[in-house]
């Protein structure tokens, strides 16, 4: 019992470890991938707000009024109608200023020329944007507003005439409505300088504070350039490796602990700037929190459970004896079962295989059916021949005795002629009626159709019946098996050939067409059509409409066709006679010249 819970003891603090290590893995690099995901949709959104500034200060700067408004600064009706020009233009593109400045720095015409804190007569000699314009360039630049006091990304551009520099024109854009859209969010974000300094984040007591301290000479530095004004800069209190990324950080500050964030950043060359994402690890350390409560209440149901077992152990065990006799009973309950259901599967199966074999014999039966009914025009297809090749011969013998040599000759080619003509009807008969292996192969439509019309040529023949076919110049190929296909077919024929014998015209017309990935086989006739009541019923076993036949040639078809993955239908057509179609998936297309 005590190496039982010294062991528990040890499992326990093992998974305590294993817990707190998985936890926080997972728990990292899902907030790493996340934090990613917010800073790249965070620095998107400001380089969209960039962009759409970006153009602005070019596009002002060739206008023929601003141009004027330089040449000519003492034309107050002419600077008049500048300042009403770029107020138009600050209110379209909702800029925070837009102003026009000399080649000595001065303001000249702005948007706010009637505000109190107007920029008109301002001097911006030292901002780094008016001296990037003046030589020639674009100027991007962050600052504090010297007048308004206000964060602003200024854009300028030097106005040039006649190939000279006469001025700059100015556009500021307000950092404040880009926090808006980030206000709320459990990340801290934020835009700092090259000094590390923040002037953009949704956590406003973060705002012109730096991430590290500044040095004396740096901060003396900021201050000459007036970027922040008086704003006297503070350091925040993180530790860690800042220059990583990402990497852990620590804010300490007057609560009891200290704050640790993720920190992820991305550097924007165009603009200068770090964009920072600053995730809290608290989600983490509370999933760890909840993770190891939760263990330890399993180890204490573990370990309650484990003295419960101690005091029914004995109990236990003579349940235990009765469950495995009981569970030795059912096993052989379920061997004895299992042996019956094994058997009777193998009763079934020897049933469905004398079933196939049935239906075997029963399509053979059928197609010898067919033969039997053909027998009697095959007959004498086969025996005129017979006849002329009696009639050659004798004449060969007399020819032969004259020495007509040519004749003799000419009466052997005809029996030649005649014997291949048998030969053929012969492998035609036998072909037909072999028996089916019911394996399917790929083999070309037309042949199978032609083979059929031959087999029923000298039936149609005696009975004086014309048969056509319209294949449409259609050739493809299909995946069946071609003996059985010949039976479906021949005996539609043959079903066709009964229907005309007491037509006025005794036609028989199979068309061949396509419809989307199946093609399609018509046999049409001339006769008298199907009765409407009988079409429900026409492909049931044994259903039949004749004085003679058992009713089994169309449902043995139907069965075929279904082997086959093809369909068989019957109707009537609009004029008169009836439709039988065939259809079958296409295998192949064969292009036709």
């Amino acid at each position: 019992m005590l190496i039982t819970r010294k062991f528990l003891i040890a499992c326990y603090l093992i998974s305590v470890i294993i817990l707190s290590t998985w936890v926080w893995r997972s728990g990292y690099a899902k907030l790493v991938s996340q934090s990613n995901q917010q800073l790249d949709i965070f620095a998107a959104h400001l380089q969209s707000q960039l962009q759409r500034f970006d153009a602005i200060p070019r596009l002002l700067f060739d206008q023929k009024l601003v141009v004027a408004s330089l040449q000519d600064t003492d034309n107050a009706q002419l600077q008049a109608k500048t300042n009403r020009y770029l107020n138009h233009v600050n209110n379209t593109i909702s800029a925070s200023d837009t102003y026009l400045i000399d080649l000595n720095g001065t303001t000249i015409a702005a948007n706010n020329w009637r505000d109190e804190q107007t920029f008109i007569g301002k001097n911006f000699a030292f901002r780094p944007y008016f001296q990037q314009a003046v030589s020639g360039q674009q100027g991007r630049y962050f600052a504090l507003g010297t007048t308004s006091g206000q964060r602003g990304y200024y854009f300028s551009s030097p106005v040039i005439n006649a190939d000279k520099i006469i001025g700059v024109v100015v556009v500021k854009m307000d950092l404040s409505k880009i926090e808006k859209e980030w206000t709320g969010k459990q990340a801290h974000f934020m835009v700092t300088d090259d000094d590390n300094i923040i002037f953009i984040s949704n956590t406003q007591s973060w705002l012109l504070h730096s991430l590290t301290p500044l040095s004396t000479e740096k901060r003396h530095q900021i201050t000459r350039s007036r970027r922040y004004g008086d704003k006297a800069i503070a350091a925040l209190n993180f530790s860690g490796p800042l220059e990583d990324n990402p990497t852990l950080l620590q804010l300490t500050t007057s609560k009891p602990f200290a704050t640790n964030y993720l920190s992820i950043s991305k550097y924007m060359p165009a603009a200068g700037w770090t964009v920072r994402v600053f995730a809290p690890l608290t989600a983490i350390f509370i999933d760890i929190a909840i993770g190891m409560v939760l263990l330890s209440l399993v180890f204490w149901l573990l370990n309650l459970r484990l003295r419960l077992s101690m005091h029914k152990r004995q109990r236990d065990q003579d349940k235990e004896v009765q469950r495995i006799k009981t569970k030795h009973k059912l096993e052989q309950e379920v061997k004895r079962r299992t042996a019956d259901l094994n058997n009777e599967i193998i009763e079934r199966q020897k049933m469905e295989q004398t079933l196939r074999d049935t239906q075997k014999e029963l399509i053979q039966t059928a197609k010898l059916a067919v033969l039997g009914q053909l027998s009697a025009s095959i007959s004498h297809e086969l025996n005129n021949p017979l006849a002329a090749i009696r009639s050659y011969a004798d004449n060969a013998l007399v020819f032969l005795q004259r020495e007509q040599h040519q004749s003799t000759q000419d009466n052997l080619q005809r029996i030649i002629h005649l014997t291949e003509r048998m030969a053929k009807i012969s492998s035609q008969l036998k072909f037909f009626a072999r028996k089916s292996s019911g394996e399917l192969h790929t083999v070309p439509l037309r042949n199978v159709i032609n083979m059929a019309v031959e087999l029923v040529k000298p039936q149609l023949k005696n009975n004086q019946i014309s048969i056509t076919v319209d294949d449409a110049n259609i050739d493809v190929q299909v995946n069946v098996d071609q003996v059985q296909l010949e039976q479906v077919l021949v005996n539609l024929l043959s079903n066709a050939m009964q229907a005309v014998e007491d037509a006025s015209e005794k036609n028989i017309h199979i068309i061949l067409c396509r419809h989307q990935e199946q093609v399609i086989v018509q046999v049409d006739d001339s006769g008298s059509g199907i009765n409407p009541a009988n079409l429900p019923q026409l492909f049931d076993p044994f259903f039949t409409t004749k004085d003679t036949g058992l009713g089994l040639g169309l449902s043995i078809s139907h069965k075929i066709m279904r082997n086959m993955h093809g369909n068989i239908k019957a109707e009537n057509r609009p004029n008169s006679g009836a439709r039988f179609s065939l259809s079958l998936p296409i295998a192949v297309i064969t292009e036709l010249a």
